[in-house]
């Protein structure tokens, strides 16, 4: 992961070094929600009624629709085991009845949306001019947490206060990179790589089963449960599949999850809740670290086509983060916790980018 950061340096003096600056804007604190629109033609939609998503393009892309963030148009999810279904006279898989479009539309935005953010909601359209069908995802970028493709449940909680809801959805989340690391740890075993790696895959499980106790802790002080983590079982996938999931969720999600941790560990009013992240934030830099070993294990195992898709994945996934930090909506309630102001998270950003991820292009 020396891209960078040069031989012997650590995320950890990195993420000192952008923080060095913060003065009074540590005082202030924020919530970052974003909004992406994924466009579907009417026969992915119906695809998606199946509960599967549209068949993988054969070219190396799916064939879901477009998405776009603010009116920039992306490319949609990078691969899918969809099969192309035995429709019914209803057009559903064997006859049975479609999902509703919430179903629909929750099942798009977790395949579709950086499974680094929270999904909070969604909602689906009426046709476009050229027929096709928005399904708008609205999700939540700073309850982080490393994911995988076995996961299946968001966090979400009708917890009434902001704090709680927030502290369980982040619970949740650090629960979820448990199994994420486990199923991952599975996934490289099988395809024969170093011991050193999976150790390592190991100690970071142990250390979110650490983690989704201290927030869940700090959760029910303020009246919320985690919610449980629904895991589904997901057969090894190839080493494409893998860096690409690693290339958004431990290259830019962790790492950017990391830094958060440690102004929340520097930022926070109360004593108890930095000293907590403090502790988790140590931890999920070397998590940050080591899901950049793996990009540089998984990419030596690619051709040259496989590593510019892993680069490409990880761009968009910063371009993601930068437009939900440039179109985040203010929510004071959660200054308690030490989460950067707007201002000061863009800057952390562009430090984290000017740094790091530009160089890893």
């Amino acid at each position: 992961m020396n891209y960078a950061l040069g031989l012997g340096a650590s995320l950890a003096s990195l993420f000192a070094s952008l923080l060095a600056g913060c003065g009074d804007s540590c005082s202030g604190f924020d919530s970052y929600h974003g909004k992406e629109t994924i466009l579907l033609t009417p026969e992915e939609y119906a695809h998606w009624q199946t509960g599967k998503p549209p068949p993988v393009d054969p070219t190396g892309g799916s064939t879901s629709g477009d998405s776009t963030t603010g009116g920039d148009s992306t490319t949609g999810g990078d691969s899918t085991t969809g099969e192309d279904p035995t429709t019914g006279g209803n057009g559903t898989t064997g006859g049975a009845a479609p999902l509703t479009d919430d179903e629909v539309c929750m099942l798009v935005c977790d395949r579709e949306i950086s499974v680094s953010d929270s999904v909070d909601g969604c909602s689906v359209g009426a046709p476009d001019g050229d027929g096709k069908i928005p399904v708008t995802c609205a999700y939540h970028t700073l309850c982080t947490g490393r994911r995988h493709l076995c996961v299946r449940s968001t966090g979400e909680t009708e917890a009434r206060g902001r704090i709680g809801a927030w502290l369980a959805r982040d619970a949740h989340n650090e629960a979820a990179s448990v199994h994420a690391f486990v199923a991952l740890r599975r996934e490289l075993a099988a395809h024969g790589a170093p011991e050193q790696l999976l150790a390592r895959l190991d100690a970071a499980a142990r250390d979110e089963v650490r983690h989704a106790e201290l927030v869940g802790a700090l959760a029910r002080m303020h009246g919320a449960e985690t919610p449980a983590v629904a895991v589904a079982d997901v057969p090894v996938r190839d080493l494409l599949a893998i860096a690409l999931e690693n290339s958004i969720e431990g290259c830019v999600g962790e790492t950017w999850a990391a830094l958060i941790n440690a102004h929340q560990a520097r930022a926070a009013p109360d004593l108890a809740i930095r000293e907590i992240y403090a502790e988790i934030a140590a931890d999920e830099a070397r998590h940050a670290e080591l899901a950049w070993a793996l990009d540089a294990w998984l990419c030596g195992q690619l051709d040259a086509a496989g590593r510019g898709r892993v680069a490409a994945a990880r761009g968009e996934a910063v371009r993601r983060l930068s437009a939900a930090l440039e179109d985040s909506e203010d929510d004071v309630a959660l200054r308690v916790l030490g989460v950067p102001d707007g201002t000061r998270a863009q800057q952390l950003a562009a430090g984290l980018t000017a740094a790091l991820w530009s160089q890893a292009a």
